[in-house]
């Protein structure tokens, strides 16, 4: 797992993480996202999807997840976009980038996490 965080004004207002995980050979995209979504639901208190979206990275298919949920009487926001790619040794991994805000996704926050997501490139096997 890899972490960022950013603030402007000392606190830690916006953490970007990105994690990996095994996933099945067969495992589909849009299916893993509604696997991690049922997971969320359990896991977190007062959690709510706001939107769910496919979208490309690097061209791969990929899912967007924005959603809420309540930490210590606090709202956090975060937004999830997860992708699959194969791997030579389990079939596939998923690699899932992970926004998060404390009480709003601002528009500065969101337009940092985009770019994030636009600058991703993946190793190609030649």
């Amino acid at each position: 797992m890899n972490l960022l965080t950013h603030s402007n004004n000392g606190d830690s207002e916006f953490t970007f993480v990105v994690s990996r995980s095994s996933a099945q050979f067969d495992d589909k995209v849009h299916t893993v996202a509604a696997k991690k979504t049922r997971e969320l639901e359990i896991t977190l208190t007062d959690f709510h999807l706001e939107s769910s979206e496919m979208l490309e990275v690097d061209g791969y298919p990929a899912v967007e997840l924005f959603y809420q949920f309540k930490n210590d009487n606090r709202v956090i926001y975060q937004r999830q976009t997860l992708i699959l790619l194969d791997d030579a040794i389990s079939g596939k991994k998923m690699v899932s980038y992970v926004g998060t805000c404390p009480g709003e996704f601002s528009e500065n926050n969101q337009r940092q996490y985009q770019e994030i997501i636009q600058s991703i490139k993946f190793h190609r096997a030649k």
